[in-house]
């Protein structure tokens, strides 16, 4: 996209500063065809009805950047004198020739009420979809993370590991995996508790010392723990292990 405007058939480079577009002096000398110092000269005559932040900006020339904006050379002195569109048909008053009409309405027109491209919003549709997607993806990568380090942990079971990481993978790409390994129907302490007519830990040391916490017996899942959102290891039983745990306390009968 140019930024450059035709005005009274000189191109003029858009400068912008605190969100609204301005000139500098040479410019309007420029575009009215007067000698070199004109503009700047009605302005340092006038000074006192100009007010500074609506008028003019004294724009400090802090980097290279600024000064090549403002088409000031490096031996310009530490600041540029920024005209607004008020300013601009303030220091214009005492132009009153035909051509000077003509300008007038063609910077105004043109170039300090020109209407936005729509680029411009398309620019930064395109960068908040860009800065969504970024976010996006470094959330899939700490998953991807979350995934390695759980699916190596020791203390999950084969079966679980896998289920485990097939979920993730699932919100990590947003594709359904449609294979699970087969693990039948799983018991928890919990429930085997209330069945035999005792507790969780009751049940869950029971079995831990009859050696009961195998993958024959079930498997150990992930889940999340009752006084924290850490994720603790859960041991859950199959058939032939709720069955085994049923008899130990049958055998206390």
């Amino acid at each position: 996209m140019s930024n450059l405007i035709t005005i009274n058939q000189k191109n003029v480079v858009v400068k912008e500063y605190n969100g609204q577009r301005v000139v500098t002096f040479k410019d309007i000398d420029l575009c009215h065809g007067r000698p070199q110092g004109t503009a700047s000269r009605n302005f340092r005559e006038n000074r006192q009805h100009f007010i500074d932040g609506i008028d003019f900006y004294s724009v400090d020339l802090t980097n290279d950047e600024i000064r090549r904006q403002f088409g000031v050379g490096k031996n310009a002195g530490r600041t540029v004198t920024a005209v607004t569109e008020s300013g601009y048909l303030m220091l214009v008053k005492s132009f009153t020739d035909n051509l000077a009409w003509q300008v007038q309405r063609a910077l105004v027109n043109n170039y300090f009420r020109a209407p936005k491209p729509a680029a411009d919003s398309t620019l930064k549709l395109q960068i908040q979809q860009e800065r969504a997607h970024a976010m996006l993806m470094n959330a899939k990568a700490r998953a991807l993370k979350t995934i390695m380090q759980t699916v190596g942990d020791k203390h999950l079971s084969g079966i679980a590991a896998q289920v485990f990481g097939l979920t993730a993978l699932e919100e990590v790409t947003g594709r359904r995996i449609d294979y699970r390994p087969e693990c039948g129907k799983l018991y928890s302490a919990e429930d085997i508790a209330a069945e035999v007519g005792s507790n969780r830990i009751t049940v869950g040391k029971r079995a831990t010392q009859a050696g009961l916490k195998t993958d024959e017996y079930g498997i150990t899942i992930l889940s999340k723990s009752e006084h924290s959102p850490k994720q603790v290891p859960v041991f859950m039983y199959n058939e032939k292990g709720r069955a085994a745990v049923m008899a130990l306390f049958e055998k206390e009968v």
